[in-house]
């Protein structure tokens, strides 16, 4: 049996082919070693098919004899189009596996789209970092308030099998308790082999939703630690700021007051405190 595999630039659909393949016994395996590329892609893993790429008149190419194992066919439609209509009209049977932005993966995607997808970089209107900071924190609310923007695209949707992007990095117990009520045995040696060399891989683009959550955490329990910026890119400090605004109803931390941003978590209490 053939499947599709649906996913937002930057949204880790070659990482699925691969994890897929190597991990799941049912699943036809081209190769059996996990390969990653400095900037944490895994395009180098030989495909099944030929890529569907947006919206393009599609024939099926397969690049393999599947025997009797299953083979998923990458779609990869570009960030802004995530319907699904035009592959459900021309195969009416297609077991699509569909890769979510949920809330958590917004911050990963939109730095995995702009650097692996796009090969490029930020545009900054400043020379000072916090400008640029909050450059980061604007945009995130500019796409809150804004249903089309591209972040709010691949959304759930009940033909398909929906994947949370951020389930990479936070459930792989529910992620693969979705892949194996579909796809069957899993082997966990090889699942946890492939996993690390992914989050090993991919770990800086996770950095600003892993922060955030542990503040998020630490402002619940009272814990407390210390916080090195130079650990964090400036998007992910203009991302912090723009999820405490929001937790928070704040209508903006004042970026020049918080130029250099925070040291603790005694830092972020106080400033909350002041401007609550």
């Amino acid at each position: 049996m053939m499947y599709f595999l649906h996913y937002p630039s930057g949204g880790f659909g070659h990482y699925m082919l691969q994890m897929l393949s190597i991990c799941f016994d049912s699943v036809f395996c081209p190769q059996v070693e996990a390969e990653f590329s400095n900037d944490g892609n895994s395009h180098s893993y030989p495909l099944h098919y030929k890529t569907w790429l947006h919206r393009k008149e599609f024939d099926i190419i397969p690049f393999h004899n599947f025997g009797n194992f299953h083979s998923i066919c990458l779609i990869d439609s570009g960030i802004d189009d995530d319907d699904l209509n035009y592959v459900f009209e021309k195969y009416p049977d297609a077991l699509v596996i569909r890769m979510c932005i949920d809330t958590n993966s917004k911050s990963i995607v939109n730095q995995t789209c702009k650097f692996k997808a796009e090969r490029s970089e930020w545009d900054f209107y400043s020379d000072l970092d916090w400008e640029r900071r909050e450059q980061f924190t604007i945009a995130y609310h500019y796409a809150e308030k804004n249903p089309d923007y591209f972040l709010n695209n691949f959304q759930p949707d009940s033909r398909c099998i929906n994947i949370k992007i951020s389930d990479l990095f936070l459930n792989t117990e529910r992620l693969l308790g979705q892949l194996t009520s579909e796809f069957g045995n899993c082997d966990y040696t090889k699942f946890n082999m492939v996993h690390s060399k992914f989050l090993q891989a991919n770990e800086k683009h996770a950095r600003g939703m892993t922060l955030v959550n542990r503040v998020t955490e630490a402002l619940q329990s009272g814990a407390d630690f210390d916080i090195d910026p130079n650990d964090y890119s400036l998007h992910d400090q203009g991302y912090l700021i723009f999820c405490l605004e929001r937790q928070y109803n704040i209508s903006e931390i004042p970026p020049y007051d918080y130029r250099d941003w925070f040291s603790s978590m005694t830092d972020i209490r106080k400033c909350l405190s002041s401007i609550r």
